[in-house]
Order: structure tokens, then C-alpha cells, then sequence
């Protein structure tokens, strides 16, 4: 099964693209470091698949030891069957599901970086593609700056986890993090076939509803609810907020210059409190604001899809209904009857 699901997965995301012009000229200014989804996939599965079969004796105490002890030592192959049955045995009784389809499947990788070009006078995602891990700063620079001579806002990021097959996960020392981000790839997975998970490809609002959605997901799945583990820090999410905000009302003023100063500014204050972040762009801001619960972000979807999340007895009808949305008309609809419903 997990075969079939592979070759399907594949084939049908080479059918989606972004603007084909767009696409040409970001072929050529990123030639050669471009990340290659195909030809990681043909390398990388067989070398999963040999131990397909093994056996493994670990508990959850055993594992979130190893994770935060680098002297502790577990091979990734068998911490990752470890997660993957054990996320499996969740999901399946969070979805009232026998079997999993696609089957819950990832490695322990560097993940792919992507590039996100917004517009330069408001915050939007026009544009998203993926780039090898290995590309250095001094080229990082020089796509960026190429970018931006063509009147657009660009910026290479690192991601946590990507969706292929098996999904790709950052490792990382925080167990509950852990099961979040695996939870959170698997649903766009299993969303992949649905009306919502392909409005995905329709860019803006639909992207932000399936982010903060995948987001909710990977709490109830880690049993994070109390806690944002992705988005921790009160300094940060205050300044990132105040910063966010700040920049939608210069360009809203039309201030784009101003915008862009700003940015720069607060990009230079927050590294001198500390914290490593190379650069704050409008790009910056279209990335990360399609997660509802980053601070970034300054749509409502997460929050109405919490209080959406009330009016369901369980996960499994909740994701049932919003999967078959493909709109955010469908969306706002589907609020109204729930919050209407037996009233």
C-alpha cells in the first residue's frame, strides 16, 4: 500500500505548479540548488524499506530520554518505527479508523529550505518552492537580492517537516514536538485527497486554513493543548505580533519603503535580544503567518477553526466535515450552521 500511495503522491504533485512565467524565471536565477523531491525519493526509500520488517523493544519513557540525551544513543531507524506506530495508534483512535490510508510514514532528515516571494506592497504568499538544505548564505543572498530587484519581497527559510512520502522531520530533542510536527505532516497527507487538502494549491486564505487546521491536529494528536510548543516564547510572540502589525498599517499607507525599513530595524532588535533571525521581510510575514497560531499570522482561522472545534464530539466528525470544504465560503458556512445548529 505504502508503494502505491508513493507513486500516486509523486505523480499528482508534479502536476502543480505556480504561475508558469513566474516559474521560468525562479528556474533560472535557482538553478542547481533547487530540491529535487523525486530523485530524494527514488534514493531514499529503499534504504527505509529495508527495515521495513525489524523488530524494535522501546518504550516512550526510553525514547524521550534518548532524544534529549545525545550520549543515549538509539538508531533514527528504530526511533522512527517507534513514532510511527505509536502515532499510528493514535490517529487511528483519535479517527475511529482501522487502517490508515496513507500508512503514517516519515525519516529523521534535513529538511527541505523554501523560497516564499510575496509582493513588496502587502503580505501575500504568490510564490513557494523548494530548495536543497545544502544551499550556502552567499547564494541564499544573491537569489534574494535578484528577487528583489524585480519589485518583489523574497526569502529562503528553513522548515521543520515537509509532506513528500515519508514525510521529511527535522529531529529534534522535544518528544511532544515531535509527535506535533509527524501528526501535522500526515494530515496534509491524508488531506491530499480531499476537496480541502487540494484548495491547498489555490494559494492565500486555503493555505492558512490547512496550515492552522494540520496545526490543531498535531495538539490533539501530542495532547499539547496548554501549551503552544511551536511558539513558546511570550517576548517573541509580543514583538513578532507588534511587528506584524505595524507593517500591515504602513502598507496599508501605501508606505512601502517606510515598511521595509521598519523591518529592517526590528530584524536588528530582536537579534540583540538574543535571537537568531536573519531577516524580517514581508515574505518573512507570508510565510510564517500561514500558521494560525504563530504570531505572524493576523487571520482568524485559527481561532474560528477552535471554536468550530467545540461544536464536535470528536475529532474524526470535525476533520470529516472540514475536509469536504473547498472555499472559504464553505468555511464561513460551515461556522454558521454549526453555531446555529439545535438553536
Amino acid at each position: 500500500m505504502k508503494n502505491i500511495f508513493i507513486i500516486l503522491f509523486c505523480s499528482i504533485l508534479l502536476l502543480f505548479t505556480n504561475d508558469r512565467s513566474t516559474l521560468s524565471y525562479i528556474d533560472r536565477i535557482t538553478s542547481g540548488v533547487e530540491f529535487d523531491i523525486v530523485g530524494w525519493e527514488l534514493k531514499n526509500l529503499p534504504k527505509k524499506y529495508l527495515n521495513i520488517f525489524k523488530s524494535i523493544d522501546l518504550d516512550e519513557n526510553t525514547v524521550r530520554s534518548s532524544l534529549k540525551n545525545e550520549n543515549n544513543k538509539i538508531d533514527d531507524i528504530e526511533i522512527e518505527i517507534f513514532l510511527e506506530n505509536e502515532i499510528s495508534k493514535k490517529i487511528k483512535d483519535r479517527l475511529e479508523k482501522r487502517i490508515l490510508f496513507p500508512p503514517l510514514d516519515f525519516v529523521f532528515q534535513k529538511t527541505p529550505k523554501v523560497l516564499i516571494i510575496s509582493p513588496r506592497d502587502r503580505i501575500y504568499q504568490q510564490f513557494a518552492m523548494l530548495i536543497t538544505p545544502d544551499i550556502n548564505l552567499e547564494r541564499i543572498l544573491e537569489i534574494e537580492t535578484e528577487i528583489y530587484e524585480q519589485n518583489l519581497s523574497a526569502i529562503i527559510v528553513n522548515t521543520g517537516g515537509f509532506a513528500a512520502y515519508p514525510s521529511l522531520i527535522k529531529k529534534k530533542s522535544n518528544y511532544d514536538y515531535l509527535v506535533s510536527t509527524i501528526a501535522h505532516e500526515w494530515l496534509h497527507q491524508y488531506l491530499f485527497f480531499s476537496p480541502l487538502g487540494q484548495a491547498y494549491f489555490e494559494g492565500g486564505e486555503m493555505i492558512a486554513l490547512n496550515e492552522s487546521l494540520a496545526d490543531i491536529f498535531g495538539e490533539e494528536i501530542s495532547e499539547t493543548f496548554e501549551e503552544n510548543i511551536f511558539y513558546p516564547d511570550d517576548f517573541y510572540n509580543n514583538f513578532m505580533r507588534e511587528t506584524r502589525l505595524e507593517t500591515d498599517r504602513l502598507l496599508m499607507n501605501n508606505q512601502i519603503e517606510e515598511a521595509e525599513r521598519y523591518m529592517n530595524l526590528k530584524t536588528l532588535e530582536i537579534n540583540e535580544n538574543g535571537y537568531k533571525i536573519r531577516k524580517i521581510n514581508q515574505a518573512y510575514f507570508a510565510f510564517h503567518g500561514n500558521y494560525g497560531s504563530s504570531p505572524s499570522s493576523t487571520s482568524d482561522y485559527d481561532k474560528n477553526l477552535r471554536i468550530l472545534r467545540g461544536k464536535y464530539d470528536s475529532l474524526s466528525d470535525y476533520i470529516d466535515d472540514l475536509k469536504k470544504i473547498d472555499s472559504i465560503e464553505d468555511f464561513d458556512k460551515l461556522i454558521i450552521f454549526k453555531t446555529t445548529e439545535n438553536h
